[in-house]
């Protein structure tokens, strides 16, 4: 974790004003995601036997998740690559798994309820990663969850 710590810090000038690390910096895009799946979910599941709304590369929402898989994919490969703690490698994975399967499902689900549902699954996992993600930046424990998927390793 330190070594982790220690070559993420060199990338930062000294004159740089404090920034957040990696880790809040992926929470903080998390809780956007957050907000907006509840905001969706909600919406949907008003209409529940409704057509399922259209999610295509032009929906700003789908943009953004697979940014979000992508930069906790990034994150996985520099925890490993700096020899950090496998099951954060492993969360961060698993995170970027799941967060590319929902929007799938998004995009094939057939009613509003069924997006709702998912975007209800988001929210959760958005939350999820909100939770874990900071402990990159600090040598704190993972906080407990039973949602999130572990590799193993």
């Amino acid at each position: 974790m330190k070594q982790l710590l220690l070559a993420l810090a060199a990338l930062v000038p000294l004159s740089a004003p404090a920034m957040d690390g990696p880790g809040q910096d992926l929470a903080d895009f998390a809780s956007d995601l957050r907000e907006e799946a509840h905001a969706r979910a909600q919406r949907l599941a008003a209409r529940p036997a409704s057509p399922a709304d259209v999610i295509d590369i032009e929906d700003p929402f789908a943009f953004e998740l697979e940014q979000f898989a992508a930069d906790s994919l990034r994150l996985s490969r520099a925890i490993e690559s700096s020899g950090g703690p496998s099951d954060l490698r492993c969360i961060f994975r698993g995170i970027s798994q799941d967060a590319n399967r929902r929007l799938e499902g998004l995009q094939s689900a057939q009613t509003g309820g069924e997006q709702a549902r998912l975007y209800q699954s988001l929210v959760e996992l958005m939350r999820d990663a909100e939770d874990i993600a900071p402990s990159v930046d600090t040598e704190a424990d993972l906080p407990a969850t039973s949602r999130v998927r572990n590799c193993g390793g």
